[in-house]
């Protein structure tokens, strides 16, 4: 009881309304994860994909990020014209996505599942993570 009148004092209902905002936010990212029906691989997770058998590599980056090199064997279509193409990817296959450094294959990640893709992977920390790791890139 001393606690909960500690924390609705005039002098602590900032800290209070702090602490419970934290909370709900740190519960609904543990939430969110648990729901997400995608999944982040580092680039050994995405070796071990290409290793099977009707896996797609789709690159969302833009055309002039391209340049500095691209997974060989890829698909590209720029991060805009995703929701449009969805008819030109196969929703039977595994989809690995990929951009610079992971924050846009995550959305388009959540736009394939959201669209019967079953089978997806987002490349975490996108093709620098790739690059960081020594894997082959094509120019």
């Amino acid at each position: 009881m001393e606690i909960l009148e500690f924390l609705l004092n005039d002098n602590q209902i900032f800290i209070t309304l702090t602490l419970v905002v934290l909370v709900a936010l740190l519960i609904g990212t543990i939430i969110a994860d648990k729901l997400k029906k995608y999944q982040e691989v580092d680039p050994n997770g995405a070796i071990t994909l290409m290793d099977e058998k009707d896996l797609t590599i789709l690159d969302v980056r833009e055309v002039k990020e391209r340049k500095s090199g691209f997974i060989p064997n890829d698909t590209h279509i720029p991060l805009a014209q995703v929701k449009n193409k969805l008819t030109a990817l196969d929703n039977n296959n595994k989809i690995l996505v990929y951009c610079r450094s992971g924050s846009r294959s995550t959305h388009i990640a959540r736009l394939l599942t959201r669209n019967n893709f079953e089978q997806v992977y987002s490349l975490k920390g996108g093709i620098l993570a790739w690059k960081k790791a020594n894997l082959p890139i094509k120019k």
